[in-house]
């Protein structure tokens, strides 16, 4: 299997709420629950193997038996997976609601002692790989900024290309400076935000006009808008859209996360941008099908 994709970032449990209608507040509601795999670098891990690139994750998971089940269910995507055991620290798990036009809205805990830590680094994760993925869960710990920093420093240390999710519009807003974020993005090879990530990092409401901004951040913008397909640019190139593909959507989770997945796999088998973003929507049209985000 060629390339070595290394996804850097956040491995938690997904409990999918699924509801026909709204919910029934103070009494019950029918729906399914269905708990998975999660976390969007483990998704992009899972998704790149899907498509064909051979894909490593590290991360933190708590010593308890959901972390034995995600590190399980993750390797049998077929990803290499390195993870930290934190024996004060309880695995993670993330609350989606998803509502019967497949949208979501999730609820997240972001508990300091998940997330890498700088003496967690290891020199070996590098090895053989031609491109890292990052995502924001890290930096949006004040413990993780200095982790994010020191992950950036040495990958561009070893010169190889790297790829960051920007992950949650909210909750960059309202722990972040804008341009803090920014100065930590930049360098990137690619940065993939969603419509209200872009428009809040670059202050512009239209997705193309966002992406085109970031250019002054990232080489090339990936701007996924859900129903609308996605919007690429990259320096010294026309921007283009792309449509989403028909499905029957189930389920919005995870979509991003296998659109990334699928468009580093593509960038990393020597594809250009509009191929990499078909084979992207490709792989997001097998993630919309699913209960869960992989």
């Amino acid at each position: 299997m060629p390339c070595r994709l290394l996804c850097v970032g956040d491995l938690n449990a997904d409990v999918t709420v699924s509801v026909e209608g709204g919910i029934s507040v103070g009494s019950d509601t029918p729906g399914t629950v269905v708990m998975s795999g999660g976390g969007s670098a483990a998704n992009v891990a899972a998704w790149a193997a899907e498509a064909g690139s051979a894909a490593r994750f590290v991360g933190v998971v708590g010593s308890d038996p959901l972390g034995s089940f995600l590190i399980d269910d993750l390797a049998g995507h077929g990803v290499e997976v390195y993870v930290t055991r934190r024996h004060d620290a309880a695995t993670r798990a993330i609350a989606a609601i998803v509502e019967a036009d497949g949208n979501r809205s999730m609820v997240s805990a972001l508990d300091p002692a998940t997330v890498l830590a700088s003496d967690d680094i290891a020199s070996s994760w590098f090895d053989d790989v031609d491109w890292v993925h990052l995502t924001a869960y890290t930096y949006l710990q004040p413990a993780g900024r200095e982790t994010f920093a020191q992950l950036v420093a040495t990958i561009e240390s070893l010169s190889i290309p790297w790829s960051v999710d920007p992950s949650s519009a909210q909750m960059l807003a309202s722990r972040c400076r804008r341009e803090d974020v920014a100065t930590a993005f930049d360098g990137a090879s690619i940065l993939f935000p969603n419509t209200d990530e872009a428009s809040w990092l670059a202050d512009a409401e239209d997705p193309v006009v966002a992406a085109e901004r970031l250019l002054d951040v990232s080489e090339t913008v990936v701007v996924t808008c859900g129903a609308d397909g996605a919007v690429i640019a990259r320096r010294g190139l026309p921007t283009f859209r792309i449509p989403a593909a028909p499905t029957d959507l189930v389920n919005t989770l995870g979509c991003g996360d296998a659109f990334a997945g699928g468009f580093l796999s593509g960038r990393l088998h020597g594809h250009d941008d509009l191929a990499s973003a078909g084979m992207a929507a490709d792989v997001a049209v097998r993630a919309a099908r699913s209960a869960g985000s992989r």
